[in-house]
């Protein structure tokens, strides 16, 4: 049933749906298939020791063309499954992971042009940094709306399976109670993370028509630049605790309250504004100043860019 219409599917209607469902997992197993011959490829390549990235890196600098190219070969080669490991980070969020790791090879090639083993930091901490960019980036241009946290894709990949499961079982489309019982979800949750994989929805459209209040009051912050993701795998903890005291006041215990840190736990733009006494938007402005701020201090210490 659709929409609350009761009317018996006709066969054709029932046909669509399981070709539909078919299709999808036809789709599915092309995809699998490359991305099998893909691991077996590059899992055959050779690590390199951090002497070797530092050799390979002073090659990459030098004046040497062709020693040039061959290092640098050799060390995006070496990386390959590093992209690969961070693209299921970012699987369920908009892209498919063949395309998230199309974009993440590409933040490794401006890692090796860039990498500078002096500075002290492992190749494949800083690179982490430009593939995690590169890969955000490429979700940013892909759709400018909400972005899906990592346990809500897990939860939205299971109600896609179990659409289909379904779909194939009854003939038709499943109701969302019917999707919300095999999970064990409420059916509130399966329409909420149906609604938010569409993709297509403003933060500031209400949570339910008739009713106060936006999408954006009740998610906490995931964006692209999280005080985590600014220092990306680089450093501690205790690294970004460092860089937060050179914040103002406000600045930090609002970074702290909406990411989880410190003790903290990952609070809502609502409930950080009611704590502190200030508006949503007026909490948004501050945060956003602040992980300016901090991404800044980061570029001043280590020479990461900030592009």
């Amino acid at each position: 049933m659709r929409g609350g219409d009761s009317r018996p599917q006709t066969k054709q209607e029932k046909d669509n749906a399981r070709k539909t469902a078919l299709e999808s997992r036809v789709t599915s197993v092309s995809k699998n298939d490359t991305m099998k011959v893909y691991m077996g490829e590059i899992g055959q390549i050779s690590l390199v020791s951090k002497r070797e990235e530092a050799e390979l890196a002073e090659a990459i600098h030098g004046f040497d063309d062709g020693a040039h190219d061959e290092a640098r070969s050799t060390l995006i080669k070496a990386n390959l499954r590093l992209v690969v490991k961070i693209a299921h980070d970012f699987k369920g969020l908009g892209l498919p992971l063949l395309d998230l790791i199309s974009e993440g090879n590409i933040g490794l090639m401006r890692a090796v042009e860039k990498f500078d083993p002096i500075k002290g930091a492992k190749f494949s901490s800083y690179a982490a940094w430009w593939i995690k960019q590169s890969m955000r980036r490429a979700l940013a241009n892909q759709s400018r709306t909400i972005r899906i946290p990592v346990q809500s894709a897990g939860k939205i990949n299971k109600i896609k399976s179990v659409r289909m499961k379904l779909t194939e079982e009854l003939g038709r489309e499943p109701t969302d109670g019917e999707i919300a019982e095999h999970l064990d979800f409420s059916e509130r949750t399966v329409a909420g993370l149906r609604l938010a994989d569409l993709r297509t929805f403003s933060l500031h459209d209400p949570i339910q028509q008739g009713e106060e209040g936006e999408f954006q009051d009740i998610i906490p912050d995931r964006r692209a630049m999280t005080p985590d993701q600014i220092l990306g795998d680089v450093e501690s903890v205790g690294r970004l605790l460092t860089l937060l005291d050179e914040l103002e006041d406000r600045e930090r215990l609002i970074l702290k309250m909406r990411f989880g840190l410190d003790g903290y736990r990952a609070r809502t733009l609502e409930e950080v504004s009611q704590a502190i006494g200030r508006t949503r938007e007026r909490v948004r402005q501050i945060q956003n100043q602040a992980l300016v701020k901090l991404r800044t201090l980061l570029a001043d210490e280590t020479g990461y860019a900030s592009d």
